[in-house]
């Protein structure tokens, strides 16, 4: 079986959730056994880089060249679905071309944009319904990355259940692990960022509830008093309501205890976390959320909202909760955890045993089986 995987968005040099997803599970697909059955084409806009152009003989890369910036997907992944098709096209990526061949496979990590529009542009919520709802009826079979998102699918659109596979994600567990206090100090020199901190990680956005999040901050300075030697540390790149977070950021009194570190790359991310009192994981909404299974891994503890998925992908007995709309239950919270040492270590016990649960060799597997059993 010739199968074809839309890789741009796994060759992406500055990845977030979806792009990892994408990487991930491309290179663990070409370490199974199964893989070696089939043939396999990686479609791309750019020259394959970062491992994804390495792998085994009967897997090919398919470059695209496309010079505008838009329309790749609908116009020249299309061209070439019409004049190659392959047996099976897999989509990682919520958006399928305007030309399928028979079977096609994607994913639809979430519909945030449908229960909260106001978080999005106009121009995105558009395209994501637009998209959700061709991939609903056009795709041959869906893949979700939660039981909740499959929920919101069949309860939001009338979806067919019966084509749509919940898979849940992995996380590198040879990259995020426990490091030494020895082995942070230059990362944290680097980024002058003193200890002890809480840390956030994420786009920096509205949907995020990063302003929620700075909020409950200053109040927890100001419960403690401003001699208080915690830090806030929030890493990731401005979205969509930044202007928010900062008029949150200079509204308190603690603002020279707020760190913006902008975006940190994976090695960086673990000696973050490593170094971390804990991580805050505000989202009002999430169809899976990598940063607080990632947390649990450095042995981070994890403070989440109680909002959508996150609930039964990161376990409620392995983390603090509280309600994304409410800034004072977050304060409650980080109170609870900085005064509380024998909590901390029991979060870091529970989360180390949560999360060896999620590993992309099981996604990989999985999603294997979606992409070759017809």
């Amino acid at each position: 079986m010739l199968i074809g995987i839309e890789a741009s968005r796994a060759n992406r040099f500055q990845k977030t959730g979806v792009e990892w997803y994408a990487y991930y599970l491309i290179q663990q697909l070409k370490s199974l056994a199964e893989s070696q059955k089939h043939s396999w084409l990686l479609y791309s806009n750019t020259p394959l880089a970062m491992g994804l152009e390495r792998g085994p003989s009967n897997w090919h890369e398919t470059r695209l060249v496309w010079f505008p910036k838009y329309l790749w997907t609908q116009l020249r992944l299309s061209f070439e679905m019409w004049r190659h098709s392959p047996d099976v096209l897999f989509v990682p990526a919520h958006v399928l071309p305007k030309v399928i061949p028979k079977r096609t496979v994607v994913t639809i990590h979430d519909i945030g944009f449908h229960h909260f529009p106001e978080l999005y542009k106009p121009i995105q919520r558009w395209y994501h319904e637009w998209s959700t709802r061709d991939i609903l009826r056009r795709a041959s079979r869906i893949i979700t990355v939660s039981e909740f998102s499959k929920r919101e699918l069949v309860e939001s659109y009338n979806a067919d259940a019966s084509k749509i596979f919940v898979i849940h994600l992995g996380i590198d567990h040879e990259r995020y692990k426990p490091l030494s206090v020895e082995r942070c100090e230059s990362v944290l020199r680097a980024f002058r960022l003193p200890k002890p901190f809480v840390l956030f990680i994420g786009r920096l956005e509205k949907k995020k509830n990063v302003a929620t999040l700075v909020k409950a901050f200053h109040r927890y300075k100001e419960a403690r008093g401003l001699g208080d030697p915690l830090q806030l540390v929030l890493v990731g790149q401005p979205g969509v309501g930044y202007e928010e977070i900062e008029e949150a950021i200079r509204a308190g009194e603690s603002a020279s205890a707020i760190h913006l570190v902008g975006y940190a790359s994976e090695e960086e991310k673990v000696v973050l976390l490593s170094s971390a009192t804990a991580l805050v994981h505000p989202s009002w909404y999430e169809g899976f959320g990598f940063p607080p299974l990632e947390a649990m891994a450095c042995g981070c503890p994890v403070i989440c909202s109680h909002a959508a998925s996150l609930p039964e992908i990161v376990g409620i007995e392995n983390a603090l909760w509280f309600d994304p709309a409410d800034a004072a239950a977050l304060t409650r919270q980080l109170l609870h955890i900085v005064n509380d040492q024998s909590l901390q270590e029991d979060l870091r016990r529970r989360g180390f045993e949560w999360c060896r649960r999620y590993q992309w060799e099981h996604t990989a597997e999985k999603t294997m089986d979606i992409l070759t059993s017809w």
